[in-house]
């Protein structure tokens, strides 16, 4: 097996919107297609060492998406550019309100204190009530 289909192979394993090759998108696919600067230069349109400085800017996190836009499909690849949440969308957005909810009782409730006019009740109710409150309404942020 050649160096060339070892990298082929490794990319084609490795595709998922989560992972990253360390020698970054555009050489890893450039170098498994056994594609030089120069041709790919000339398919996309960019100088050679123009195409150089788009590696290490990748590598960087200061490359533009339509570099990278470009790049892809000059090697017949797709580009997609994307978010890709760490939990639940919904989960994050009750923790939120929760906290804030607390946050804003705790705060209320130091001041009534002092001002002998303590709240009675059970604060957990308290904060679930206002958290949903603060979802309803578009408060959570």
């Amino acid at each position: 097996m050649q160096v060339r289909d070892v990298a082929l192979n490794r990319i084609n394993r490795t595709i998922s919107p989560t992972h990253r090759l360390g020698e970054g998108w555009i050489r890893g696919v450039r170098t498994a297609l056994g594609m030089t600067l120069s041709k790919l230069g000339k398919i996309c349109g960019l100088a050679p060492s123009t195409l150089a400085q788009a590696e290490q800017r990748e590598l960087e996190g200061k490359i533009t998406v339509e570099t990278l836009r470009k790049t892809a499909e000059a090697m017949n690849c797709e580009f997609v550019y994307q978010f890709i949440p760490k939990s639940d969308l919904y989960a994050f957005i009750e923790d939120t309100a929760y906290k804030k909810a607390k946050r804003i009782l705790a705060n209320a409730d130091l001041h009534m204190s002092l001002e002998d006019q303590r709240v009675h009740g059970d604060l957990e109710r308290r904060i679930l009530r206002l958290k949903e409150k603060l979802i309803a309404e578009g408060k959570v942020w």
